[in-house]
Parts: structure tokens; sequence; C-alpha cells
């Protein structure tokens, strides 16, 4: 029973694994207009505190 659960874990953490590696080319980029404009619409619509807006700016600016 103890070589399942081991068996079992290592085949999830490598699935696991392997989705964490997405590759560079398949993620998409946005420009920081972009990013400032997603984080607008989040704080208008009330996703974001006013905190939280402040706080992604200032982070997506310092880049």
């Amino acid at each position: 029973m103890k070589k399942i659960f081991t068996i079992l874990f290592l085949i999830l953490f490598a699935y696991s694994h392997l989705l964490a590696n997405d590759k560079p080319e398949s993620k998409v980029t946005n420009s920081i207009s972009d990013q400032l404009k997603n984080l607008q619409d989040l704080y208008t619509t009330g996703v974001l505190s006013g905190y939280e807006y402040e706080k992604e700016k200032k982070r997506i600016l310092n880049k």
C-alpha cells in the first residue's frame, strides 16, 4: 500500500511540475499601457480597492 501511495505521489508531482513549466513563447505579454488599462477597469468595477490599485500600479510602473 505504501508503494502505491509513493508511486501516485511521484506521478502527481511530475505532472504538476510539467504544468508549471510554461514555455516563454506561449505566454502573452501585455504592454504597460494595456496592463494599466486592465488595472483601471478592475478598480472602476470594484474588484480592487484603492490601496490594491495603487500598489499594483506602482508594481507595473517599476518593472
